[in-house]
């Protein structure tokens, strides 16, 4: 308990977080004195060595021209008199006037191991008489020790000086922060924490911060005060209200025509109305567990169940669809306007109404308005609908191809004049069939008025296709048709195709073509057909 209120003590991590960057800012400046405070040294000592080889460069220069060993040794003591000096070697050419070392052992072929050959100092001796004359040379190394000594004392120094510093600027700022923050602060949460808030009462302004931001602070809280309490207030009046109505949704709810249900995220329905439990039962379903799925809405199709489910949830608004439930055991299919919508994150809600009775009728009146009354074909409108909706499919990909063919009877007129309009029905019914047969269930068959008919070929295999099956309904229309009372007729059909391939094109281009080829059936004798010219493949149709 005690490390919990450490942890969590306002006054703890302050005093810790300004302790941390406290620190962290001594030690940087620390680091960053000590890295200066060598690198000065290392200055002055290089500038004072210099300065003590431009004192004795004249005498240097007279004990090198002279060979006095004498003087050069002089002047090397003179040298070494100084601490941050090693060790001094004076030459003159190849002769070595004078040696001077505070190392013991010290010899030509020696260098300070505490200096190396990197620290040493080499500068030329000129003649005194000709300054461009270099007669001898004079090396020189530094004391590491003596330098090292000397950095380490400055370091000391400022670290000391530094240490002293931080830590009272450290303190000062600890005891400003926790007089002027942090005691107010802790004092303001010990009356929260016992404050009856909920019965209004208020928080007292600490002393001296009555017009700062800690009292800023005080009448905010009273002021979410008083409105806790007003919520507090609305929320009891609510949840009244709540009661009320959930009553009333339940009623609805239990006593709705339309099926009413929730689908969690694994699409299992928790709750539904009895209305829904009828629907599924009108189609031959039965609810055999607790949570049944959505997927009983959709024939048992669980992925169409999940793309539904999926749709709604991106799309953030209601997803309806009329779906047609298959019916089972007997019973025949129903259709259901199915509305989903989120009403909370994981949640979805159901409606679901029987329209199967409104789907009957708009699919037969779609039906009627599609179809020829008489031969049950495609009519005009059925056709030219249907074309419109295969035509912009893309054929380039394809090794295959479509054909429109435009089929007109021949001699149907004669029918109609010799033996009525009854007759003429019964032969246009009868070449309805006719068509019918000779294609498949996938190609499009219409009757565009009167005597004139209309196939569509789509996905064929190869080009004479179309061929063979003109020259079957050519065969299939000159045999003789039962117009009744013992009578039959014999009627010819002058047949125009337009093949395509490698690509799609307009609907009435297309048309044109296949008139245009029918034309020319009719031109070469009738009862016969024509095939027009190719469409060219990258530039449209010729």
């Amino acid at each position: 308990m005690i490390k919990t209120q450490q942890q969590t003590s306002l006054v703890a991590r302050a005093t810790l977080s300004i302790l941390t960057i406290v620190a962290l800012i001594g030690l940087t400046s620390l680091w960053l004195s000590n890295t200066l405070a060598i690198q000065r040294e290392n200055l002055q000592t290089q500038a004072q060595l210099q300065q003590l080889l431009e004192t004795i460069a004249r005498p240097a220069s007279i004990a090198c021209f002279l060979l006095d060993q004498q003087l050069a040794s002089e002047v090397s003591q003179g040298l070494l008199s100084n601490r941050i000096v090693a060790w001094v070697v004076i030459r003159a050419g190849k002769q070595e006037l004078a040696r001077a070392s505070r190392l013991p052992a010290a010899n030509a072929a020696t260098v300070d191991a505490s200096t190396g050959s990197a620290n040493l100092i080499v500068r030329p001796i000129f003649s005194p008489f000709n300054p461009e004359e270099v007669i001898g040379e004079i090396q020189m190394a530094p004391d590491r020790v003596e330098i090292d000594r000397r950095v380490t004392q400055a370091s000391y120094f400022i670290g000391i000086l530094l240490t002293v510093q931080t830590i009272a600027f450290g303190i000062a700022v600890l005891l400003v922060v926790y007089g002027s923050i942090t005691r107010a602060l802790k004092q303001l949460a010990n009356r929260l924490r016992d404050l009856p808030a909920e019965q209004g009462a208020k928080l007292t302004y600490p002393a001296g911060h009555e017009t700062d931001e800690i009292g800023g602070l005080v009448k905010y809280i009273n002021r979410l005060i008083d409105r806790l309490v007003n919520l507090l207030n609305e929320e009891r009046h609510m949840r009244l209200q709540q009661e009320i109505e959930e009553r009333k949704f339940r009623s609805i709810f239990e006593n709705a025509n339309t099926g009413i249900f929730l689908i969690n995220s694994d699409g299992n329905i928790t709750s539904y109305n009895p209305a829904y439990r009828e629907i599924i039962r009108a189609a031959g379903y039965s609810i055999t567990s607790a949570m049944p799925k959505i997927s009983s809405l959709l024939s048992n199709n669980e992925a169409q169940a999940q793309e539904l489910m999926a749709a709604c949830d991106q799309e953030g608004s209601n997803i309806q669809r009329d779906i047609c439930l298959t019916g089972q055991n007997g019973n025949p299919d129903r259709w259901i306007h199915l509305t989903l919508s989120k009403i909370e994150n994981q949640v979805l809600q159901g409606v679901a109404n029987d329209i199967t009775e409104r789907k009957m009728i708009e699919l037969t009146a779609q039906k009627t308005a599609m179809t020829d009354a008489m031969t049950g074909l495609l009519n005009r409108f059925g056709f030219e609908k249907k074309l419109s909706d295969l035509l912009p499919r893309d054929y380039r990909q394809s090794e295959h191809g479509v054909a429109l063919m435009l089929i007109d009877l021949d001699f149907f007129k004669q029918v109609n004049d010799t033996y009525g309009h009854d007759a003429g029905d019964r032969v246009l019914i009868h070449f309805s069939r006719l068509l019918e047969s000779v294609v498949r269930k996938s190609d499009l068959v219409g009757r565009l008025g009167g005597d004139e008919f209309v196939i569509f070929l789509d996905y064929i295999d190869e080009p004479d296709v179309p061929i063979k099956i003109a020259q079957s309904i050519i065969a299939g229309v000159q045999k003789p048709i039962d117009i009744g009372a013992g009578k039959t007729v014999c009627v010819g059909s002058s047949i125009g195709i337009a093949l395509l391939e490698g690509d799609a094109i307009g609907r009435e281009p297309l048309f044109k073509q296949a008139d245009q080829a029918m034309y020319q059936a009719k031109q070469n004798g009738r009862n016969t057909y024509c095939l027009y010219a190719r469409v060219v493949l990258k530039n449209g149709y010729s």
